[in-house]
C-alpha cells in the first residue's frame, strides 16, 4: 500500500479494508422519506442541510432548467420561465453543473457553434429570473471556463473560474474572492479544521485550503492528476487517490480502500458515499462498515448526494430524500 506523506510531520496511515460479503446487501434498499416527480429526467443534484437543487432535462416542451426543493417545508421552486428552448447552437446547449447554498442556486449554462458561450447563473427562492454573473465566449473544443463546488452548513457556493477562487454566499455577496497562483480545476466548501472554508485542487496536483478571509490555511501536495474527488469537513481534507480515499485531519492522515471502480460522490458524518457501477454505497471510516443504500434502475442513471441534514438522490423524473435519521445503514 503505498503511504502519502505531508512534509514536516509524521503520517499515521490506517488502512480500512472492505469486506464485500458484508456490505450491504443485508439490509433493504434505503426508502425515501419523500419523492417529489418532475415533468423531464433530473440530471444533476446538489444537496445543503435541506435546500436540494437540482437540474430537469431538455424536452420537447421545456428547456432544462434549475429547480430548489426545501425538503423541511415541502415548497419546490423553478428558475426560469417554463417553455422550449429558444437558442439549441449548432454545437448544443445544456447545464453542466449546478450547486446550492440556502434559498440559492449557482449553475453553468453553456450553448454556441464553433465558438461556446459559457455562462455563470444563480438564481434564489426570492428572485427566482436567472441573474448572469460571468460569461466567457471560448472555442467550443475547449473545457468549461467556471467549476461549481459542493457545500454544506449553509457557508456558500464555491466556485472557480481560472485561477480566481470565490466562495458566494447565501446572500449573493462574495464571502471571499482570491487568486491562486495556479489554475483551478476542483472546488469544494466546507467547515475545515484550521479555520479552513474552501479546498481547492490546483492543476499542478495541490490541494489549498482557504479560509474565510482568503487567506491560505494549509497546502497539501499531490502528483497532478492524482486527486478523482474531495470533501472538506471538520475531521480533515477527504480526497480520492488512485486506489484509496485519504483523510488528512490534523493529527495525521488515515487511508481507506475503495473497491475497484468506486467513486466518491460526497462525505459526511464520517461516511464516504460512494458510487461502484449501478450501485451507491456508504463506507463509515471508523469501523469499515459498508452499506448498499441504493441501486439504479435498469437504462436510467441514477444521481446522489449527502449532507449532515440527510441523503438525497434521483433517477428519471423522481428525486427522493431521506432526513440523516432515516437513512438506514448496516451499522
Amino acid at each position: 500500500m503505498q503511504t502519502f506523506r505531508t512534509p514536516g510531520r509524521s503520517t499515521l496511515v490506517i488502512a480500512f479494508v472492505i469486506a464485500l460479503v458484508a456490505a450491504g446487501g443485508a439490509l433493504a434498499l434505503q426508502r425515501p422519506g419523500r419523492t417529489i416527480v418532475r415533468n423531464g429526467s433530473v440530471r444533476l443534484v446538489a444537496l445543503n442541510q435541506a435546500s436540494f437543487a437540482f437540474m430537469i432535462a431538455r424536452s420537447k416542451a421545456d428547456c432544462d432548467h434549475i429547480e430548489l426543493w426545501n425538503t423541511d417545508t415541502k415548497d419546490i421552486w423553478r428558475f426560469g420561465k417554463p417553455g422550449p428552448c429558444t437558442n439549441l447552437g449548432s454545437t448544443g446547449t445544456g447545464i453542466s453543473a449546478v450547486g446550492v447554498s440556502r434559498n440559492r442556486a449557482l449553475w453553468i449554462r453553456y450553448t454556441g457553434g464553433n465558438f461556446r458561450d459559457w455562462q455563470l447563473m444563480t438564481a434564489t427562492t426570492t428572485q427566482k429570473s436567472p441573474k448572469q454573473l460571468r460569461f466567457v465566449e471560448q472555442d467550443v473544443d475547449l473545457p468549461s471556463p467556471f467549476l461549481i463546488g459542493d457545500s454544506t452548513s449553509g457557508l456558500g457556493v464555491p466556485y472557480a473560474a481560472g485561477k480566481e477562487v470565490v466562495l458566494l454566499g447565501a446572500n449573493g455577496v462574495a464571502v471571499f474572492k482570491a487568486i491562486d497562483p495556479a489554475n483551478i480545476v476542483r472546488v469544494t466548501a466546507g467547515k475545515g479544521p484550521g479555520g479552513a472554508v474552501v479546498a481547492a485542487l490546483r492543476e499542478t496536483g495541490e490541494v489549498v485550503l482557504y479560509r474565510a478571509n482568503g487567506t491560505v490555511s494549509k497546502v497539501y501536495p499531490y502528483a497532478a492528476g492524482a486527486v478523482k474527488a474531495m470533501a472538506l469537513t471538520p475531521g480533515g481534507l477527504v480526497v480520492q487517490l488512485p486506489g484509496a480515499v485519504q483523510i488528512q485531519a490534523p493529527a495525521g492522515s488515515k487511508v481507506v480502500n475503495l473497491p475497484a471502480g468506486g467513486t466518491m460522490i460526497d462525505y459526511a458524518e464520517g461516511r464516504i458515499l460512494y458510487k461502484l457501477g449501478s450501485e451507491v454505497h456508504s463506507f463509515k471510516v471508523a469501523n469499515a462498515s459498508d452499506t448498499l443504500l441504493l441501486k439504479s434502475q435498469p437504462g436510467r442513471v441514477l444521481f446522489a448526494t449527502q449532507d449532515t441534514h440527510g441523503l438525497g438522490w434521483a433517477q428519471g423524473p423522481k428525486v427522493s430524500f431521506a432526513c440523516g435519521g432515516c437513512v438506514k445503514y448496516a451499522a
